[in-house]
């Protein structure tokens, strides 16, 4: 199955890894086609593990993973066309957590 894994974090990385691991092909999305987080999974990955920004990604996925940074989900989501995710399932893991302030951190607003 093709899976599109929107997040370079550690839970991006996380998800995107087991999925090849079991098999799938995974392309891994950020807002650069080029970012050095994705690049570097991509070539430990190997097999099956591509990359791209989030239109790509949410393109390539039969299913669609957001992996976010809250504070950014918002313009990340907004930067994906609507058909690149009409009539898939979307999985949203977004991490609603606000550390600009230190720690504990706080839950966003919304």
């Amino acid at each position: 199955m093709n899976i599109g894994v929107l997040g370079t974090g550690m839970v991006g990385e996380t998800i995107a890894t087991a999925l090849i691991e079991k098999g799938h092909k995974v392309r891994m999305g950020s807002r650069s086609a080029t970012n050095e987080k994705a690049a570097a999974w991509v070539k430990k990955s190997k097999d099956n593990a591509t990359q791209g920004d989030f239109n790509d990604a949410a393109a390539f996925g039969e299913i669609v993973f957001l992996c976010l940074n809250g504070a950014y989900a918002l313009d990340a989501v907004r930067s994906i066309d609507a058909a690149s995710v009409s009539g898939k399932i979307v999985i949203d893991v977004t991490n609603p957590l606000d550390f600009s302030q230190g720690m504990p951190p706080r839950l966003l607003d919304g």
